[in-house]
């Protein structure tokens, strides 16, 4: 995966993201994010670290969170 570094900190981080907007706001049902499940599993097994998220995006930041507590096992 490409990365780029900081400016200020030099840590380099992957150019491309996981955007959360629409596609996470999901319910709490497992039904509702079960298709979520593998995309988190994909973006971590190719390397991914990015996620875009706001508070704004609806539920979408507490559905990663979870997702992403799942997908690494705690």
């Amino acid at each position: 995966m490409h990365q780029r570094p900081i400016p200020k900190s030099g840590q380099t981080i992957p150019l491309i993201g996981l955007g959360t907007w629409q596609t996470f706001d999901v319910g709490r049902g497992e039904r509702d994010r079960a298709p979520l499940v593998e995309v988190m599993r994909r973006f971590a097994a190719a390397g991914g670290r990015v996620i875009d998220s706001s508070p704004m995006y609806g539920r979408a930041e507490e559905v990663a969170g979870d997702l992403m507590s799942l997908s690494s096992g705690g």
